[in-house]
């Protein structure tokens, strides 16, 4: 951990010009180390201490001055600063996000820009595991080359200026002989190279493979796999750990989802050190919410809190044309109090990911009182910036569709409504009046996702399906106002076109249906 950078000069990498009178007071106490409400002694708990311009931040050390600079600048960003004292601490110990998802991996200066973004609202945690990085599972045996590990070496150091840990994973199972001593020694000599560029949390990840032993040496030898899994975990713990005893350690394993009972994980979790952290993603692979009863049961039977990998916002595999960019939701207030922390398995799109990212570490440092809509439209202002993020939004409400199963449209369906009603009242002028407006928010949109900027690239399979349903509703309330029965068929035409697109947007319904409804509408 680079102790030795200066949280103000940090801040001001991060944000610019920090606008205040900063006074840091570091203590070794009670009140700047305890946190009442996790009963847990943190080196992230601060207090500000605002009157006008002047701040005084009282924390035990500097990675928590830096966490209070950061929410001096989101209170001020978000216009709720006051003079008072404000004691603060998170309630998840771990705040993360993983690069885990199947597709093209990040570009080195995405990875850099989503680590930054996430820095700036007080993740602390970060693993290194693209699936379809050749070094982490194909070529698992292989050491780096010289560029890739000089990359690697950077992201490690701005991870520690940024006080994150940086978690480097690796996936053997494909192919490894768990009784060969050799395929040890290269797991071993590989895990090496990276300890020497800085890196001391590792990640061992045996998902995403046969259930079955491969080599009839292992299954001589172990019997089944959970047992090879539990001699390979503590051999690399051993090694690991004379090493380098602070060395930290998380371990994917194959069974990753379930009730957190089965025979697999039980047997895994008690056969292995207190302090390895173990992944779980929930009752499901890509879970609609996780329980604190749930938490408690995986406790239970594997003497091991979860560390839970969720699976949002990541659209790989099947979800491919779904775009994941709404609120985190479903997660209990209280599951700080039986799990380790949640890490967020992102998209392929980095840029889009930042958006439930900034959600996630809302929610993951005051689950208690995260409100989604609001952290939402918080992360939205950040990512798109204030001046487009009311425009953008017309578009966003489209995109809820994910194992969350949240509402989707609503902002749509809500205008909607209230013109439907309006004409139902017999205000045709100001029903249309309305749908103008609406109409008009939808073109500001559409004109912000035409431009050439690294979101909008990424949207733009979905943005253009959203520009035919652009199309469709202003053609509907041109018709809806003329009657013109060539206006019909254009919209039929449209409807087609919207259809035979593959990206999802908004819900489900059937659209020929909905527009032939329209002849029997009648507003005079």
């Amino acid at each position: 951990m680079s102790c030795e950078s200066n949280p103000i000069d940090v801040f001001e990498k991060l944000f610019g010009s920090i606008g205040y009178n900063i006074q840091i007071i570091y203590e070794n106490s009670k009140r700047v180390s305890y946190c009442e409400r996790t009963h847990r002694v943190t080196d992230e708990k601060y207090i500000l201490d605002i009157s006008g311009n002047d701040v005084k931040i009282y924390c035990s050390c500097k990675k928590g001055a830096l966490r209070a600079l950061c929410d001096l600048r989101k209170r001020t960003d978000e216009n709720t600063i006051s003079d008072g004292e404000y004691i603060c601490s998170p309630l998840f110990k771990v705040r993360g996000y993983i690069e885990g998802f199947y597709g093209n991996p990040w570009s080195h200066e995405s990875r850099k820009s989503v680590m930054e973004i996430m820095a700036k609202n007080r993740m602390n945690t970060v693993y290194h595991a693209p699936k379809d990085d050749l070094y982490h599972r194909e070529k698992w045996r292989e050491k780096y080359p010289e560029d890739e590990l000089a990359k690697l070496k950077e992201l490690v150091d701005i991870a520690s200026e940024y006080y994150m840990d940086f978690y480097w994973c690796i996936a053997p199972g494909l192919s490894m002989k768990y009784s060969d001593e050799a395929e040890f020694n290269n797991l071993i000599e590989k895990t090496k190279q990276l300890y020497e560029i800085g890196i001391n949390c590792f990640g061992l990840l045996l998902d995403d493979i046969d259930e079955e032993l491969a080599f009839e040496e292992d299954k001589a030898i172990f019997g089944e796999t959970v047992n090879a899994h539990i001699d390979l975990i503590n051999r690399y713990y051993n090694a690991l750990k004379n090493l380098d005893s602070s060395v930290k350690l998380t371990v994917c394993p194959t069974l990753y989802h379930g009730k957190g009972n089965e025979y697999y994980i039980s047997k895994l979790g008690k056969n292995i050190p207190s302090d390895v952290s173990v992944f779980w993603t929930g009752r499901d692979i890509c879970s609609r919410e996780l329980t604190s009863l749930d938490a408690i049961r995986f406790i239970e039977n594997t003497y091991h809190k979860p560390l839970y990998w969720d699976n949002y916002p990541v659209n790989d595999c099947s979800m491919y044309n779904e775009m994941h960019i709404s609120p985190i939701i479903n997660r209990d207030t209280d599951l700080y109090k039986y799990s380790e922390g949640i890490i967020s398995n992102c998209m392929e799109y980095a840029e889009c990911s930042k958006i439930p990212l900034i959600t996630f570490a809302d929610y993951l440092w005051d689950s208690e009182n995260y409100n989604p809509q609001k952290s939402w439209e918080i992360a939205i202002n950040q990512v798109i910036g204030k001046e487009n993020a009311d425009n953008f939004i017309v578009f966003a409400d489209h995109l809820y569709t994910s194992c969350l199963k949240d509402a989707n449209s609503r902002r749509m369906y809500e205008a909607f409504d209230e013109i439907e009603n309006t004409f139902k009242s017999g205000e045709k002028e100001k029903a249309f009046s309305l749908a103008g407006n609406y109409l008009e928010r939808m073109n500001r949109c559409r004109e912000y996702l035409k431009k050439d900027l690294p979101i909008c690239r990424e949207l733009s399979k979905w943005s253009e399906k959203f520009f035919v349903s652009c199309d469709i509703i202003t053609t509907i309330f041109e018709y809806i106002k003329t009657s013109d029965e060539k206006l019909f068929a254009e919209l039929l035409q449209l409807a087609d076109k919207y259809v035979a697109m593959p990206a999802r947007l908004s819900n489900d319904v059937n659209i020929h249906a909905e527009i032939k409804s329209l002849q029997n509408i009648n507003i005079k």
